[in-house]
């Protein structure tokens, strides 16, 4: 009789195990933002305006507003894209109030300037030459953190996808050259053309190179926007935040669809992830 309950009792310890084991912990559930441990809040934005302006750029009018989504969304830092240089970059951290420290990436073939801000004091900004341009970098430990994070700004040819598959060449091969020093993350506008609904002209090799553009950049960074979908106006996903293939923990992965002002045609991407 006695084997019977012992069987028993085993059995019923079996199944108050399985039940333990199978449910989901919370800091193992995909898109979990709680309890993340050592995170790092990034936001990526073209604020230029739609090809159909005059100028294209980025305007002082709108810097208001996208100082007011930075200070709201609080990220510990910023890639942008499309401003018209220093004096513009200047008026952006003016507004918010000293919280950020900011650069501009270095002239190169172009009118329009890559930028970041970062919130920590100590930050190291530093050019990334890209062909005939320039992309910018900046070096930083969020938080005190251990880990030294470089987050790049980027922002490919808009109008010729062999440009784009060149320019991402590029920047991969920069980052590699780095090694395991840092966690590096490229934030930006890749223009990349992935859907033939959003084709321009089916006659070219656009869809072919931007394809295996991407697929070369997912062998060495995770695609950490994927599933927020579209970041511009005609139903483009255009913006990325690519980062190491080995975080442990993605949070907050959010389109700010409402912050776009003026004729912008690009809205921020704002995510969250954990070391």
């Amino acid at each position: 009789m006695w084997v019977k309950l012992v069987l028993l009792l085993l059995f019923c310890l079996m199944i108050l195990g399985a039940v333990h084991f199978a449910q989901p912990r919370e800091s193992e559930e995909p898109g979990s933002a709680t309890n993340i441990v050592h995170s790092l809040r990034l936001l990526t934005w073209n604020i230029g305006y739609a090809e159909l302006e005059d100028d294209t750029r980025a305007h002082d009018k709108d810097l208001p507003a996208v100082a007011e989504v930075i200070l709201r969304e609080d990220p510990d830092a910023v890639a942008l894209q499309e401003l018209t240089g220093n004096a513009q970059l200047n008026i952006l951290l003016g507004l918010l109030h000293g919280k950020y420290r900011g650069a501009v990436a270095q002239q190169g073939k172009g009118d329009r300037f890559e930028s970041v801000l970062v919130k920590e004091a100590s930050a190291k900004f530093i050019p990334v030459p890209v062909g005939t341009r320039y992309a910018l970098g900046a070096s930083f430990r969020p938080r005190g953190d251990t880990h030294e994070v470089l987050l790049l700004s980027a922002h490919a040819d808009a109008f010729n996808a062999a440009h784009r598959r060149t320019y991402t060449e590029a920047l991969i091969d920069w980052t590699q050259a780095r090694g395991q020093s840092s966690e590096i993350f490229i934030a930006g506008d890749f223009n990349f053309e992935l859907k033939a609904a959003n084709e321009t002209n089916l006659y070219t090799d656009n869809l072919k190179h931007d394809s295996e553009s991407y697929s070369n950049i997912l062998r060495h960074f995770r695609d950490l926007g994927r599933a927020a979908g579209d970041t511009a106006i005609n139903d483009r996903r255009i913006d990325y935040i690519f980062g190491p293939p080995g975080l442990e923990q993605i949070g907050r992965v959010e389109v700010l669809r409402n912050a776009a002002v003026g004729r912008m045609d690009h809205w921020p991407l704002l995510v969250e992830v954990g070391f």
